[in-house]
């Protein structure tokens, strides 16, 4: 792996929490503009191809 597993699991709670927010964005009682919607999906989904170009091995880091 390329990161960390913290930091990979930290960038999977991130995606989730935008996911949350776009959800609120679009379905909320105060639903957002179109454009900011939109700006939130890309971002999911650029996140998302980050985590899915991640393929090396996981190497334990055994440095103290």
């Amino acid at each position: 792996m390329l990161h960390k597993i913290s930091e990979f699991c930290d960038k999977i709670d991130s995606i989730k929490y935008m996911s949350d927010q776009l959800r609120e964005m679009k379905y909320g009682n105060k639903p957002a503009r179109k454009d900011d919607i939109d700006n939130m999906i890309a971002q999911i989904q650029s996140d998302c191809f980050v985590v899915s170009q991640d393929k090396s091995d996981y190497a334990k880091n055994t440095k103290k």
